[in-house]
């Protein structure tokens, strides 16, 4: 369990009563650029605000006694992934959010997103949820993407004032876009007449990909011009483009490169999600990115963000035969109306930018003068 100490340390930097300026050095961890854009596209709209890089809490410990550092955490669960046992993990915590509060000592600004509201492989889920009430407490801002966010970070005691809410930005520029739709669907051997629905990330627990795998069987059987798009690691190494498991199904099980996202997304009529549980959805804001409406559960995180039967149809979590019901009807809408959801879907995707992410950041953090914070949070 983490226990927080009532010592605190007061910040004693006198540079850091001027407020807060541009030319910060941003140091994010971890660094997932490699297999998500979020960072990539995040570090672009604070260049010529920012110094951005990646980096660790010990070398943010060591910037922030030469200048003004923010240190950015993403998946914080990436701190303690190369532990191994219980107590090993706890110790890691613990010191992790020591050194975080000897960097707000220092006068550095802790910055904490939000992506999940748990680690997706929770292995002890006592240890973990102290660490993320530990960095409520701490981090000057605390960033959200969505209103079940907001409730959350209460929840785990982040001071109101601190919470900043801003939408998942628009993925979509991180991608290749320079194909027609309909290059997409001969991508693909699909007609123009064909319903498509895609899926696009890897086969993860959280998802119920296997409903929707039973959900589509049921629907080309009823409809045999209904096509699906799985694409994303499933296990094992495909050399193909995609392979057909059965009529109707193209498969693309690897990790899928770039210049390929374009064509699952835009050979797509919906993006379907099928999450049994999900804080921040990222092929939520690519499908709206790309302008592809999207069928979703009626999980909180998801409802705070589409808008039924605008850009969005949505169905009961876990239920396959209601995810059904939902395909049914997506297939049965008019080409005019489809098209409607596909311009509502593209005017929420561009809404919200990498630009105003890094701008609402920035403008958060604020001057350290007269402030004070918990010096240490142990695991024991």
């Amino acid at each position: 369990m983490v226990e927080n100490r009532p010592t605190t340390v007061a910040l004693s930097s006198a540079a850091l009563d001027a407020p807060w300026e541009d030319g910060a050095f941003w140091l994010f961890f971890p660094d997932y650029r490699g297999s998500s854009p979020y960072q990539s596209l995040l570090a672009e709209a604070l260049a010529g605000r920012a110094d951005v890089a990646p980096g660790t809490i010990g070398m943010a410990l060591e910037a922030a006694a030469r200048r003004r550092t923010v240190f950015h955490l993403h998946w914080e669960d990436a701190l303690y992934a190369d532990a191994g046992g219980e107590s090993e993990v706890a110790a890691t915590i613990s010191d992790a959010l020591e050194r975080l509060a000897a960097f707000r000592a220092r006068g550095g600004r802790l910055v904490w997103t939000v992506h999940n509201a748990a680690p997706h492989e929770d292995r002890f889920p006592a240890l973990s949820l102290g660490l993320r009430q530990g960095l409520a407490r701490l981090a000057d801002v605390v960033h959200v993407h969505c209103r079940t966010g907001v409730d959350l970070a209460l929840g785990l005691g982040a001071p109101a004032e601190r919470i900043v809410m801003v939408r998942h930005p628009d993925l979509a520029p991180a991608y290749p876009d320079d194909i027609t739709n309909a290059a997409a669907r001969r991508y693909f051997g699909f007609a123009d007449s064909d319903i498509v629905f895609a899926n696009l990330g890897a086969n993860r627990g959280y998802k119920d990909l296997g409903g929707l795998h039973d959900g589509f069987t049921a629907l080309n059987a009823l409809i045999p011009a209904a096509r699906l798009v799985l694409a994303g690691r499933q296990g094992g190494y495909f050399e193909q483009r995609y392979i057909e498991p059965r009529p109707g199904i193209r498969l693309i099980p690897r990790f899928v490169d770039d210049a390929v996202v374009q064509y699952v997304v835009r050979a797509a009529d919906f993006m379907v999600l099928p999450y049994r549980r999900i804080l921040t959805s990222g092929a939520l804001a690519l499908a709206f990115g790309f302008g592809r409406p999207a069928i979703v559960p009626d999980l909180p995180a998801l409802l705070d963000v589409v808008r039924p039967g605008v850009d969005a149809l949505v169905y009961r979590a876990d239920d396959t035969g209601d995810l059904l019901r939902a395909m049914i009807e997506a297939a049965e809408l008019p080409a005019a109306e489809r098209l409607r959801m596909r311009a509502q879907a593209l005017q929420a995707g561009r809404e919200v930018g990498f630009d105003r992410l890094a701008g609402a950041l920035l403008d958060a953090i604020p001057p350290a003068r007269g402030r004070s914070v918990p010096a240490a949070m142990r695991c024991g």
